[in-house]
């Protein structure tokens, strides 16, 4: 419920940071100022957390923010789907309601997936990328790595899962949203406050050890958290600004 009333109010809190973004040195620093520079800063950012962490304001809040700085914002729930629209997502409200599916089915959808994340990326993310958007991920595969029973993987094709996701296409930056399971309840109660200590042990433990990850604490107000990611995507961009460039 504190996220919702957040979301209302974040349009006004954004200007607070929006400066940054359209600033001549950041815009600059960032190849945004020159249009020979433009079509190398695009960013691809993937957000993953918890069950009730707060991803889909989170993003919300970034379209809203960030796009000021790039050429354009795009969203994506999973991957980048061919022939469905950007970030079109259903609703579910017992994610942990149906049961696994068979092997052999869940190792031809993993084949599927992987073929079909490497399309989305050649046909529809490295063009945005190239042409200076931003590109905002709502999980990512990796995802079933840590919640299976969300994706019904069965036991025998986690091994194969992990080795997919070593094999798809690495975003630029994981954002890990990090919040206490008592939080993570209060928020949104679809699994049992067990479940929701496993995922924030396991979110905050497996996807740090991956490169180019920054975990945020968002038990915080949303508009605190969704400043800090800012933060941590403009420190990112410019870090990779320098070492292209050899800038000290």
């Amino acid at each position: 419920m504190g996220i919702t009333k957040e979301v209302s109010s974040f349009k006004f809190q954004v200007s607070s940071f929006d400066w940054v973004l359209r600033s001549t040195p950041f815009r600059f620093a960032t190849g945004l100022g020159t249009p020979r520079l433009r079509g190398r800063s695009g960013l691809w950012v993937v957000l993953m957390g918890p069950d009730g962490v707060g991803k889909s304001s989170v993003i919300t809040g970034l379209a809203s923010g960030l796009s000021t700085g790039f050429a354009g914002c795009t969203t994506y729930h999973l991957r980048a789907g061919l022939l469905r629209s950007p970030r079109e997502t259903v609703t579910n409200c017992d994610p942990h309601g149906q049961a696994a599916r068979g092997t052999v089915i869940s190792a031809f959808k993993l084949v599927y997936l992987l073929v079909a994340n490497w399309l989305g990326y050649f046909l529809a993310i490295r063009t945005q990328l190239a042409r200076g958007q931003l590109i905002l991920f709502d999980r990512y595969f990796p995802d079933c790595l840590i919640d299976p029973l969300r994706y019904r993987l069965p036991t025998e094709c986690r091994r194969m899962a992990a080795l997919v996701a070593r094999l798809l296409p690495r975003p630029d930056l994981y954002v890990v949203l990090d919040a206490p399971a008592n939080v993570l309840q209060e928020r949104k109660c679809e699994v049992t406050l067990a479940e929701s200590e496993r995922q924030q042990k396991e979110y905050a433990t497996q996807l740090a050890r991956m490169p180019s990850v920054a975990v945020v604490n968002a038990a915080r107000p949303l508009a605190d958290v969704v400043q800090d990611v800012v933060d941590r995507v403009i420190d990112f961009r410019l870090e990779r600004y320098r070492e292209r460039y050899e800038v000290a």
